[in-house]
């Protein structure tokens, strides 16, 4: 198995060596006002080379075997797991795999009440690692996933979905949730202030994919990151976890060192217990690597949050502002916490459970760790989401917090 690569690394000249091959085929498919605008079909495939050369660390990257790498020098150099054996997971779901022979099941499936916007996309992506410490492994992960936004003229809706397999009524579902959050209309006005806040699964993906870069023990290390282990950093009923060994999509078996990957979690019923940390940085933190290598910076997988106990009609029986969406996602600190983030589509303010108006375009300006600390409820629905804005696959419920700082955008 990956006898080219073998041979590469056995030929390469150096104390520590890492090769990996990424191999990728994707389609994406983009709506315009409910029609197929653009279909795209993309294969791609490249190497990242990772060496130590008289304790010096490089990296570089090449498109064949054939080709001479450009190397970087770096000041952390990648270490390779200790871990002599053969390791291979190749998925074969034709589910998903017949898609790109024939799109047509996935394609009938748009139909929208207003006009609809958005991307679809299928990947098939494989993964092989050869080290000189003994491993062999090769692994791939079939996933589709999609977002739709719904116009219905000044108001809109946004969903989206995720999964390892191609399920229709996901998608149509996903269309529903779109229309049904863009069928809310009139208008309402709100002052800057403080409000208990209703973050969609969106907006919960969009959040904890920053919350996952501070775990990174490179982030921890270099000040960016408000996170310190073993300190408080949300609520009791908040646990965020890692889930690699779930059938999801960007689920591995082994990391870019040759660790073997494992379920964790990073923050458990609100305490940051677990950095995420590589090798190299095992050494810093005096802790195991947790399998998210990531040379350099290590990184999560797909990430989880754990659900509450309450349905999401119940969270919305108070006075509560619901946000479906938000991009713009930006850091003032990082080290802090403190950021913004403009909320986007259906920004719906909700008395005892009935909707009263949207919105005009708003703002969260508050402080991350200050707003995980302040989650009252989660719900009982979770959605697996992955879009554009939150690239990091994840499965989130409804977060109801209190007290969260709006500002007109």
């Amino acid at each position: 198995m990956n006898e080219e690569m073998v041979k590469y690394v056995q030929e390469v000249k150096g104390e520590e060596v890492g090769l990996l091959r990424v191999k990728t085929r994707r389609i994406i498919i983009k709506l315009v006002e409910s029609k197929v605008a653009t279909i795209q079909r993309m294969t791609n495939s490249y190497y990242f080379l990772a060496l130590k050369k008289d304790s010096q660390g490089f990296l570089g990257r090449i498109n064949n075997l054939n080709e001479k790498p450009k190397l970087t020098p770096v000041d952390f150099f990648p270490i390779m797991s200790k871990n002599e054996r053969e390791y291979k997971m190749v998925k074969n779901n034709t589910n998903i795999l017949s898609l790109f022979d024939d799109l047509s099941p996935l394609l009938s499936l748009i139909q929208s009440e207003y006009p609809l916007y958005g991307i679809i996309s299928i990947d098939d992506v494989e993964r092989s690692l050869v080290t000189s410490k003994g491993f062999n492994g090769t692994e791939s992960n079939l996933s589709i996933s999609g977002y739709f936004r719904a116009k219905n003229k000044e108001h809109s809706g946004q969903w989206a979905f995720s999964s390892t397999s191609f399920s229709s009524s996901q998608v149509k579902d996903s269309i529903k949730k779109a229309n049904e959050l863009a069928s809310i209309t009139g208008k309402y006005e709100i002052t800057e202030g403080k409000y208990d806040v209703i973050l969609s699964p969106l907006v919960m993906g969009n959040l904890m994919e920053s919350v996952a870069r501070m775990a990174s023990g490179y982030a921890i290390m270099s000040g960016m990151s408000m996170l310190k282990p073993g300190e408080k950093a949300g609520s009791d009923k908040f646990t965020l976890l890692d889930t690699p060994k779930e059938d999801r999509p960007n689920s591995w078996g082994f990391d870019d060192e040759g660790t073997f990957t494992y379920n964790k979690a990073i923050i458990e019923n609100g305490v940051f217990t677990t950095p995420l940390l590589n090798n190299e940085l095992s050494n810093v933190f005096k802790l195991p690597s947790t399998g998210n290598a990531g040379w350099i910076y290590p990184t999560a997988w797909n990430l989880e949050v754990k659900e509450g106990d309450t349905s999401f009609e119940s969270l919305l029986s108070g006075n509560v502002v619901f946000i479906n969406n938000v991009w713009y996602t930006r850091f003032q600190n990082y080290a802090e916490g403190d950021f913004s983030t403009v909320a986007r589509d259906a920004t719906v303010v909700y008395r005892n459970g009935n909707p009263v108006g949207v919105i005009g375009r708003v703002r969260i300006a508050d402080n991350l760790k200050r707003i995980l600390k302040n989650i009252v409820e989660l719900s009982r629905e979770r959605y697996s989401v992955r879009w554009w804005d939150a690239p990091m696959q994840g499965v989130y419920p409804y977060a109801l917090v209190k007290d969260v700082r709006l500002s007109i955008a």
